[in-house]
């Protein structure tokens, strides 16, 4: 009888730690059913170019789910429509703490500090995104920018080269190449640009033309 009581009693205990497995299960999954609602609704919202609401969502989503970068790097996206920049860095930052290997994170990173004017932040949160995706073309090309912004004109050259090398069809990446060897004194690569983008790009052509006979 004592051997069927002490079993009986390891029942219920055993019951009891299922029974709380269960509800956290449960809490769990409806956070998660939660976050996820949340942040399709603020996509919605954003595709709709309702970024107030889209922004409210997407804070409602991170206070769900504090450790799920998405929902911070969407929020960001939505600030920075809305002009909201140093709120945007805010929340991108947020999200690469959460996704340290999110290149694409870092690369929209880097380019709200430069519309706040922060071009040395922009540099380094650019050359991350090139760290975890060397062949990002694009992230070479704003990372010549923003150098060129700084007076940087050889590193700036390098980059953009850089960029030309990955992605030869990039008609912006090719005009701030020219803008740099203009800067650098080397004109005759600034003409080969020209006529390189008349085939490409001719209305970036003729914009640079007004640079060459500036």
């Amino acid at each position: 009888m004592q051997k069927f009581l002490n079993n009986l009693g390891s029942t219920y205990g055993t019951l009891r730690i299922f029974k709380r497995a269960m509800n956290a299960t449960r809490k769990a999954m409806n956070r998660e059913t939660d976050y996820a609602k949340l942040l399709f609704q603020g996509n919605a919202y954003d595709n709709l170019g309702m970024f107030k609401e889209a922004i409210k969502s997407y804070k409602q989503a991170v206070r769900t789910d504090p450790s799920n970068g998405e929902a911070y790097c969407s929020l960001g996206n939505a600030c920075s429509r809305s002009g909201m920049f140093k709120e945007a860095v805010e929340a991108y930052k947020q999200g690469v703490r959460r996704n340290p290997q999110d290149a694409l994170a870092y690369y929209i990173l880097g380019t709200t500090y430069s519309k706040l004017g922060n071009y040395q932040a922009a540099v380094a949160t650019t050359k991350r995104a090139i760290q975890i995706r060397p062949a990002m073309s694009g992230a070479h090309k704003n990372l010549g920018i923003f150098y060129y912004r700084l007076g940087m004109y050889n590193e700036a050259k390098e980059s953009l080269n850089q960029s030309i090398k990955i992605e030869p069809d990039n008609a912006n990446a090719r005009y701030n190449f020219a803008l740099v060897c203009l800067e650098l004194h080397d004109r005759n690569s600034a003409l080969q640009e020209y006529k390189i983008l008349k085939g490409l790009a001719p209305d970036v052509a003729d914009k640079l033309s007004e640079k060459l006979l500036a």
